[in-house]
């Protein structure tokens, strides 16, 4: 196998001209991931899929069906690399190119050790960074962490954002690549419950409101996000049924003991969308009483919003969060408040707006799947690809 950087200077140019020629046919990309493959990865493997593109997953961590329990069936083909032996990445994902001809990298961040070393590595094809999560901007990083972080945001051949917001805020610290998109969360068209397939309303039989959250959660540190305690307790005390889908399996036993309260296995996306649309509302909510809340997550698009949506569920979100509250009241996908304790006697959670709700997310939620915004993503793959191969071959001119 002869690698890119083994190549002379004349096959270079070549090299970059053939891929020049076919920048405009988008066939096949390498997904690549240095932790478990998040569930963003799964659905634009999904699309990608669907659309005829072939998505080969290079990763360390969990593959999708470990972790999801499904997803693997997405991908072309799957290399799994240790998160602990780099020396042989560089040899892995070089033989991975050439077996499948792959025109790009889409690496995603966190950890950002793997689109680092992708970078560095000078492979011959342009490393598309997928920034979803803005580390710095959560947590105090180690210097080996933060010097990871500023190479893949300054150093990348084309990056991802999952909002303009979210983009403005990373531009704030680092000098980011101008070549850039953002792309939200999309929902996945594979995981659609169609409106005469939704599970019976349990509050048809109650009368009652029955309130849902899915996602992460926390039981024991009160300073961080997710540790919904507070917020759970409260929702049980004005009165409501509330049932807990928490992306990873504990003991949740602070939760459990409260009235009213239920908390579920962790279940893979396809069963757990499902189970989602026998409820009246999903709730997008964190702890903002912790110390030092990021503003990360004031422009973050997270992935529940769009299960809410793929469940055919209208959503309760707090005002704090610019992103999510514009994107839940202009659309009328649910309606957001300062503060829980709001919701008592709210106008909103009447069976009637409930309904009411749920019919414009059945109309309009179309919009929002992943496969009816690729075009974007595979527009920007070409304007990559181009600007990137271009400049190589100046450069080797030169």
């Amino acid at each position: 196998m002869l690698t890119y950087q083994k190549l002379s200077k004349e096959k270079k140019i070549i090299h970059h001209k053939n891929h020049l020629k076919k920048a405009k046919d988008i066939s096949s990309i390498i997904s690549a991931q240095s932790s478990c493959v998040c569930i963003r990865n799964i659905k634009q493997a999904s699309a990608h899929n669907n659309s005829g593109i072939n998505v080969h997953l290079y990763f360390s961590g969990k593959s999708p069906n470990d972790f999801y329990g499904f997803g693997n069936d997405y991908y072309k083909s799957i290399t799994k690399v240790s998160k602990k032996t780099t020396l042989f990445w560089k040899y892995k994902i070089e033989k991975l190119i050439h077996k499948t001809n792959a025109q790009l990298i889409h690496s995603h961040n966190e950890p950002d050790i793997l689109p680092m070393k992708m970078i560095q590595f000078d492979l011959g094809i342009p490393i598309i960074y997928d920034q979803h999560d803005f580390l710095s901007a959560k947590r105090t990083l180690s210097s080996q962490l933060l010097n990871q972080e500023k190479y893949c945001n300054e150093n990348n051949n084309g990056a991802i954002f999952i909002t303009d917001k979210y983009k403005n805020l990373v531009s704030n610290k680092y000098a980011i690549n101008p070549l850039n998109i953002s792309f939200p969360n999309y929902g996945s068209k594979d995981l659609l419950i169609k409106k005469d397939s939704i599970i019976k309303k349990i509050s048809d039989k109650t009368g009652a409101i029955h309130l849902v959250y899915e996602g992460a959660l926390d039981e024991k540190n009160p300073n961080i996000t997710r540790y919904l305690v507070p917020q759970i307790k409260q929702l049980s005390e004005l009165g409501f049924y509330i049932d807990l889908f928490p992306s990873k399996n504990n003991s949740y036993d602070l939760y459990k003991k409260m009235a009213n309260v239920t908390v579920h296995d962790k279940l893979p996306p396809n069963l757990l969308i499902k189970k989602l649309s026998q409820y009246d509302f999903g709730l997008s909510i964190v702890n903002q009483n912790c110390d030092n809340m990021p503003e990360e997550l004031k422009y973050g698009f997270w992935n529940k919003c769009f299960d809410y949506l793929l469940a055919g569920i209208p959503q309760i979100t707090l005002t704090g969060f610019d992103i999510i509250n514009d994107f839940v009241e202009k659309n009328k996908f649910g309606f957001s408040i300062d503060d829980l304790s709001k919701l008592k006697n709210n106008e909103n959670l009447s069976h009637k707006n409930q309904k009411e709700f749920a019919n414009h997310i059945f109309s309009n939620r179309d919009e929002w799947l992943i496969e009816n915004n690729l075009n974007k993503m595979h527009l920007f793959y070409i304007e990559t690809i181009k600007k990137y191969h271009t400049q190589k071959i100046e450069k080797l001119i030169n």
